[in-house]
């Protein structure tokens, strides 16, 4: 079945962009090989516009480099680079999260944020990292959808992509994400008693916390690139 089949709803760069994207995110597409346009245009059974418009906005999210004439190029990420992304990530989501707390969320919205850190502590009591990490990024989302900043999302979204491959990698490396569920169901509760300052600082806290278990996490194993 091709990917059009499953997305057919959806306008053909689109579907192509959100194939390609998933298929870096989860590895399927190697860091530092490169795909010929040929190559992407049979794997996804879409035609090259598409598929070219794809990889231009790829590109421009930084997980991938357009070769003329050679198609395309996975680009690694180094722990320098994690160090970045995890900066940019912990001042705008921050900001994300003071600012929700500060207007208030209603019942139903704080409610789809429970369910997430709930799904999340299930799934470590079932020993499930997979399904904890399914849930984490969804509580992510949620908040930044719930923030009706579609600019903020974009931005946000596009150095998540390129931290969600680390992530992934070294998914069963890390330690138990205990900590990790414990924060964002603690941010919850600030969001719902609408204190900012509290909500912000413990998400901050949280996001420097994970970026330099994540650093140091690659520096011991040496992986240069990921």
């Amino acid at each position: 079945m091709s990917v059009t089949t499953k997305r057919q709803d959806l306008p053909l760069a689109q579907v192509a962009y959100q194939t390609l994207r998933e298929l870096i995110l989860n590895n399927e597409f190697k860091v530092g090989t490169q795909y010929l346009e040929k190559v992407l245009v049979e794997r996804l059974n879409i035609s090259r516009t598409p598929v070219r418009e794809a990889c231009v906005r790829l590109e421009r999210e930084g997980l991938i480099e357009i070769q003329p004439r050679h198609g395309i190029r996975v680009k690694p990420i180094s722990p320098d680079d994690m160090r970045d992304i995890y900066e940019i990530l912990t001042a705008l989501e921050s900001q994300a999260i003071g600012t929700l707390a500060s207007k208030g969320l209603s019942e139903q919205q704080l409610q789809r944020l429970e369910k997430t850190t709930a799904r999340m502590a299930e799934a470590l009591q079932q020993d499930n990292l997979e399904a904890w990490a399914e849930a984490d990024e969804e509580f992510h989302h949620t908040l930044l959808d719930l923030t009706d900043n579609q600019r903020l999302k974009d931005v946000v979204l596009q150095f998540w992509g390129q931290a969600h491959r680390v992530r992934f990698v070294t998914l069963h490396l890390r330690d138990t994400p205990h900590d990790s569920t414990k924060d964002h169901s603690e941010v919850v509760q600030a969001i719902r008693e609408r204190d900012p300052i509290k909500a912000a600082d413990i998400h901050r806290e949280h996001r420097i916390k994970g970026g330099k278990a994540m650093v140091a996490l690659l520096e011991k194993l040496r992986l240069a690139n990921i």
